[in-house]
């Protein structure tokens, strides 16, 4: 049997397309609820043998039907994420000044105002876009590695290559790789 610290690995029912729940299937055609299914029904269905662990053709099909082990970032374009900074509530007091200035005809304090608008915008903006490069190069160095059970060895693998039902073995300490399955 596999060490009793092994976790089997398995996408998430948040994960599941809402078009799934309301498909036309009949009941008995549907997959089993792997979060609430018992572990020897959980390897079962995703064929797994718990001693063995996945092949690696195996391991290359569920990859092609499952993609990587990662949440897909977002990335706006630069110029809307500027143009947010003008949305917001101490924008929009800023703004409101700058409507008050040109209505009463003091010309000098909307500048004035207008200028403290934009020069907040621009830092803010410039924080933001340093910060966001410091996350990155910390997330490239901090890779999360994980030891899975493939071809009957233990092996350790980035955990962007875990695929469903890869035995995963986890240790006191260690990062959870995936959303896994206590054994």
């Amino acid at each position: 049997m596999a060490d009793p610290q092994s976790k089997v690995t398995m996408k998430s029912d948040i994960e599941k397309p809402a078009a799934d729940s309301l498909s036309p299937k009949p009941a008995a055609a549907r997959a089993p609820d792997i979060a609430a299914a018992s572990v020897p029904d959980t390897l079962a269905t995703l064929n797994v043998n718990p001693d063995t662990g996945l092949t690696h053709a195996v391991v290359d099909n569920r990859r092609k039907e499952s993609g990587y082990n990662e949440v897909a970032e977002k990335k706006g374009h630069p110029v809307l994420k500027f143009l947010r900074k003008f949305w917001g509530i101490s924008a929009w007091m800023l703004e409101l000044i700058m409507v008050l200035s040109a209505v009463l005809g003091k010309y000098s304090d909307l500048v004035v105002v207008g200028a403290l608008l934009v020069i907040n915008a621009v830092l803010s903006f410039m924080q933001k876009h340093r910060a966001a490069g410091v996350v990155e190069a910390l997330r490239k160095r901090l890779q999360v590695n994980a030891r899975v059970r493939r071809e009957s060895n233990w092996q350790v693998i980035p955990a962007r290559e875990l695929v469903p039902g890869d035995i995963v073995r986890v240790r006191p300490g260690d990062i959870i790789p995936a959303d896994d399955r206590p054994r």
